[in-house]
């Protein structure tokens, strides 16, 4: 009996410190599982081992074009500019031949900008009717290729310019680019479709 009482006493006692002695083992180790699990999230918000570092997005180099037009009077009101993946497309109309040269050396000046697509016109801006019919063509066609479910329509930027379709983006192949062409070429008052789609090989 007394030896009976004896083990059992032991062997509460080991109980009474084996189990806390496991408990802050087992915290610890989830404590660490926490930390090496953050510290690898962390890593992948920076980029990893690398310098994560991404050039800037396309609207903040738009407006950053915008900004350097804004040093010529009245530019902005004459020009628009539409950035898609780095490449400056520039559309509008310049008042003389100076000044869309001078449009072009500035939006060369944009840190981040890695192409510069000059469709910009000289002379007299459109009419308020030729800009309502600008925006009618841009969303026929936008509705075209939201409705086609062989196209992926958010890979392409619109721009209408005095009925000039101006295409922008990325296409998954050359047939596809080719069915987008096809659908602005038929839309209605349409005078001229122009793409400067990237097509991969």
């Amino acid at each position: 009996m007394l030896i009976g009482r004896l083990m059992a006493q032991m062997g509460g006692k080991v109980a009474d410190t084996t189990a806390p002695s496991l408990s802050r083992r087992f915290s610890r180790t989830l404590a660490l599982a926490g930390l090496a699990a953050t510290l690898a999230l962390a890593g992948c918000a920076s980029g990893g081992g690398g310098s994560g570092k991404t050039g800037p997005a396309d609207p903040v180099l738009a407006h950053a074009v915008e900004a350097q037009w804004a040093t010529v009077n009245g530019l902005n009101d004459r020009l628009d500019v539409t950035v898609r993946d780095g490449r400056a497309l520039l559309t509008g109309r310049a008042a003389t031949a100076d000044e869309r040269v001078e449009a072009v050396r500035l939006a060369w000046q944009v840190n981040g900008v890695k192409e510069v697509i000059n469709e910009i016109g000289i002379g007299d801006e459109s009419s308020l009717s030729d800009k309502a019919t600008d925006a009618w063509i841009t969303a026929q066609l936008r509705t075209k290729l939201l409705t086609d479910s062989d196209i992926t329509s958010g890979n392409y930027t619109i721009e209408t310019i005095n009925q000039t379709i101006h295409l922008m983006g990325r296409a998954r192949s050359q047939v596809e680019l080719d069915r987008v062409r096809d659908y602005a070429r038929n839309i209605a008052r349409v005078r001229q479709v122009v793409s400067h789609v990237v097509v991969p090989y």
